[in-house]
């Protein structure tokens, strides 16, 4: 890896380490809308990779529910699954946040 990517990786890691700070947060993700990984932080319990492409369809999903509905999604989707609790928040069309903890 060269310096400079070594450096964009850290500084993203440096902007995603606050939120392990709160309550039950586990592990933070950046994320492609099209499911690629960008930076994480946190847990390494699972596969961070495969987490980063369901949860890009997951929000999909979510989006298309919501034209479905005639609103648009202006918020967050959380889900709860045996325990887990993720939270995907859009930041950009392109990028989003993927929170994840246990309680």
């Amino acid at each position: 890896m060269n310096r400079e990517a070594g450096n964009s990786s850290q500084a993203l890691q440096g902007i995603l380490s606050p939120y392990l700070e709160f309550d039950g947060i586990d592990a933070a993700m950046l994320v492609s809308t099209d499911g690629l990984l960008i930076a994480s932080a946190g847990n390494q319990e699972y596969d961070r990779e495969a987490l980063a492409a369901y949860s890009a369809a997951a929000l999909s999903a979510a989006v298309g529910l919501a034209e479905e509905l005639d609103t648009d999604l202006s918020g967050s989707v959380t889900l709860e699954l045996a325990g887990n609790h993720l939270t995907l928040t859009p930041l950009t069309v392109d990028l989003f946040l993927l929170l994840m903890g246990s309680r």
